[in-house]
């Protein structure tokens, strides 16, 4: 109820709505298979979609609101509402945006061991002052929710994140309720850069990355004052195809391989993340995916995707924006 009001709110502030700029964007999709299920029977699926958005100028101020309908995701409306001035923008929708979910959350997860990420700020400030911008965060008390349903959670009660970027020098600074933290630096030296970053567990990770004859590569140390991990990441482009190989001290290795010609797609990846982990290894976390996609027109796709748990998916889309 509190997101319909809401939605009704935002179409409320847009009284002017004839003079406003509208867009409206729907999709549909339906699939066949049985992905995510550990190679269990194959089903049908179908999922629809809507949003309507509308912003208004009026002066130095710009105004909007917007309201989305997702079938899929149990709840059928949520909406937002914003305010842009000079000295930055401020939005407010019962849990709209993501930026606390990324702590861990108590909500059932799925086949695969993930657990679902959810909306938790209710609150939200973006501004860009030259090289500097903030991003704030804040859960408003309407409710920390997920699919509709009220569950305990970690996430903090409000997040800032400061950016610095500038003459080839990058700050980070990340904080948040939980008095959880973490900062980060880089410089660019032409083709190359170099960072590091610590966070609130004194831990610290450095990277180096640059290119070289098409060639780009980052070589990393994460947490170098415990047992450090070291990575190294190679990726290209050759024509038509994109490709990449990574792997680390501790055994883990990524490579893939991708092929795109006009409305047709093509790709194979691998990663041995979860390698040796029971059950983990369903959907989009197994070791071996394949995925085959072509653009039938501007507004319809049709895929396939395959894994080496016997899971697979086939998907038609549509999409239009008005």
């Amino acid at each position: 109820m509190k997101k319909l009001i809401l939605m009704t709110s935002a179409l409320t502030l847009m009284g002017g709505a004839a003079y406003a700029d509208i867009t409206i964007s729907a999709n549909a999709s339906v699939k066949y298979g049985n992905w995510e299920t550990g190679a269990g029977a194959a089903a049908f699926s179908f999922n629809t979609g809507a949003k309507l958005t509308l912003e208004q100028t009026a002066g130095d101020v710009t105004y909007g609101g917007s309201v989305s309908i997702d079938a899929d995701a149990g709840t059928v409306s949520d909406g937002a509402i914003w305010v842009s001035t000079g000295w930055g923008k401020f939005s407010f929708g019962v849990d709209a945006f993501d930026e606390l979910s990324d702590t861990d959350l108590t909500a059932a997860p799925d086949v695969n061991g993930v657990t679902p990420d959810a909306d938790y700020g209710d609150v939200k400030y973006e501004g860009e002052f030259g090289a500097v911008s903030i991003v704030f965060v804040a859960d408003a008390g309407m409710g920390n929710t997920n699919d509709g349903t009220v569950i305990a959670t970690t996430a903090p009660a409000w997040d800032l994140g400061l950016d610095y970027d500038g003459n080839g020098w990058t700050f980070g600074l990340d904080i948040d309720s939980n008095n959880d933290y973490k900062a980060s630096a880089s410089v660019e030296f032409g083709d190359w850069e170099v960072g590091v970053a610590v966070d609130q567990a004194s831990s610290v990770d450095v990277f180096v990355a640059g290119s070289f004859g098409g060639v780009k590569a980052k070589l990393s140390a994460d947490d170098v004052t415990g047992t450090p991990v070291y990575g190294l990441k190679l990726n290209g482009t050759a024509g038509d195809v994109k490709w990449m190989l990574a792997g680390d001290s501790a055994g883990g290795a990524k490579a893939s391989i991708d092929y795109s010609m006009d409305a047709l797609s093509v790709g194979l990846a691998y990663d041995n993340d979860d390698a040796g982990t029971p059950g983990a290894d369903y959907g989009d976390a197994a070791d071996i995916i394949l995925t085959v996609g072509y653009k039938v027109s501007d507004n319809m796709s049709i895929g396939l995707k395959v894994n080496d748990q016997g899971e697979y998916e086939a998907e038609t889309k549509l999409a239009f924006e008005y």
